[in-house]
């Protein structure tokens, strides 16, 4: 694996005097294996309780259920406090004030990232990699889904100490499929499918533009990723060697999709919404009935159903005060993400939790302590039923607890098409890994918003993806993000 100008930077801070944790007791900080030592019994020579900070960006249900969580988690022991900060609405402004924090050393001791921050984490010089503690105290991974802790392993090491796992869902409006006589107990499953009950809609009358779709870098990703296509090369950057370049042009099942977005539009079937902080129009326009059919996360399903019930306090932390909708009569179902050709085909996805080594040694392993105790059974059926976040831990997902709930409310019998679609993830492929993330999304994006509201072709798009993509990752390489 590579080392980035800032782990230079780092171990130079290092090296200065900065603390950057324990010490393996060689002189070098590390263990004979390579990686950082964990202080997994740090804790026991604590005398009094040792508090930790965690920086996340989580809102509305899964907010929610993460001060409940930590609540349970302060008293049910004595020896740690946890203490979370809530960093903004995106996980963009999370890195750029984890981006800033770095050289003055006022870090958090756990951070929650999204997926994609797992290169970019592991060269940032400043985490203690989870293979650490996974090492030091025989803890069995096992317990994990394999195709999550492929997603976030770099060279046979693992980084983040936790995870809540995500998907997407395609949601829709049965009233309105029963309106144009199709089955509102069978929605669409492919891309082909999806147009044509949007044509069945359009032509029965019942909306103008069926599909309404949010165009955020990382939908398009997992359908390029179910089907099989990487977006960068070196195997989707999972290779022995270096990622330098988009693989986005050509790319055949990238063209397809484009296509497919474009004609789509272009045939009045879709409405296109730009992707930008604290976006909920795609939302807006299902609630007032303006559109049929939306492609969202799973993550939100707690959430939208809350939404459903008349509690319009969950869309607040992203848009601030939600204008009036009339939400009486909807009937929401869900169904498979829609693939290009198969249905359910998609890519890891959710959120990562990692461990800052910018921590003294107490504080690193009372984190360890307060991840290790998010990844036990209850507390991912909690964060199933109250967060919609898919469990890690894979037998949380067989709890007598889980399975009522998969059975029961609307939510619950949306995340269950969703856990199942991760089984489906091949583990050997289970999305890129790329240093740049944010700047390949945002380059990504900018490219959809050429096809979609700026006059631009599929070719003349995924030109400007593999051109903007491809820079990005030259920077990365040569000044580490």
């Amino acid at each position: 694996m590579r080392r980035s100008p800032l782990t230079a930077l780092v171990l130079t801070l290092c090296l200065l005097g900065a603390s950057c944790g324990g010490d393996g007791g060689d002189g070098t900080g590390e263990e004979a294996g390579g990686l950082p030592p964990c202080p997994v019994d740090a804790l026991d020579a604590a005398t009094g309780p040792v508090e930790i900070v965690v920086w996340h960006t989580q809102g509305a249900k899964p907010g929610e259920t993460l001060e409940a969580l930590t609540a349970q988690y302060n008293a049910s022991q004595s020896k740690v406090r946890v203490r979370l900060e809530n960093q903004g609405t995106n996980y963009a402004e999370l890195q750029r004030k984890f981006e800033a924090a770095i050289a003055s050393r006022q870090l958090p001791d756990l951070i929650v990232f999204d997926d994609t921050a797992v290169q970019l984490m592991a060269d940032s010089g400043v985490v203690l990699p989870a293979q650490s503690c996974v090492d030091a105290e025989g803890y069995d991974l096992s317990q994990f889904r394999e195709v999550a802790v492929n997603y976030y392993t770099i060279d046979g090491v693992l980084w983040p100490v936790s995870a809540n796992l995500g998907n997407v869902l395609l949601y829709y409006n049965k009233n309105h499929f029963r309106a144009a006589g199709l089955d509102p107990e069978d929605p669409p499953e492919t891309l082909a499918e999806v147009r044509e009950y949007a044509e069945r809609i359009k032509a029965a009358g019942v909306v103008d533009t069926p599909l309404v779709h949010e165009f955020s870098a990382w939908k398009t990703e997992f359908w390029l990723t179910g089907a099989g296509a990487p977006v960068v090369d070196n195997d989707n950057g999972r290779g022995g060697g270096e990622t330098t370049a988009a693989a986005l042009d050509p790319n055949p099942v990238a063209s397809e999709l484009f296509t497919w977005f474009k004609q789509m539009q272009d045939d009045g079937l879709l409405t296109a919404v730009p992707s930008v902080d604290g976006q909920i129009d795609q939302f807006l326009a299902m609630a007032n009935q303006k559109a049929s059919m939306v492609v969202e996360s799973s993550s939100a399903a707690t959430s939208v159903e809350a939404f459903l019930g008349g509690d319009t306090s969950v869309a607040e932390d992203a848009a601030g005060a939600v204008e009036t909708v009339n939400i009486s009569g909807l009937d929401i179902g869900a169904g498979v993400f829609p693939g290009l050709s198969e249905p359910g085909r998609t890519q890891m996805g959710g959120a990562a939790w990692f461990l800052l080594s910018t921590s003294t040694p107490a504080e690193q392993a009372a984190s360890w302590d307060f991840a290790k105790f998010l990844n036990t059974v209850p507390a991912q059926v909690r964060w199933l039923t109250g967060g919609s976040y898919l469990p890690y831990n894979t037998a949380a997902a067989t709890d007598p607890a889980a399975q009522q709930f998969f059975t029961a409310g609307l939510s619950g019998r949306w995340l269950k098409i969703a856990n199942d679609q991760i089984d489906a993830i091949d583990p050997d492929f289970p999305g890129p890994l790329i240093g740049p993330y944010y700047d390949f999304r945002e380059e990504l994006e900018k490219a959809q918003d050429d096809l979609m509201f700026g006059g631009a072709t599929p070719a003349q798009a995924l030109a400007r993806a593999q051109a903007g993509v491809t820079a990005a990752l030259e920077r990365y390489a040569a000044e580490g993000f």
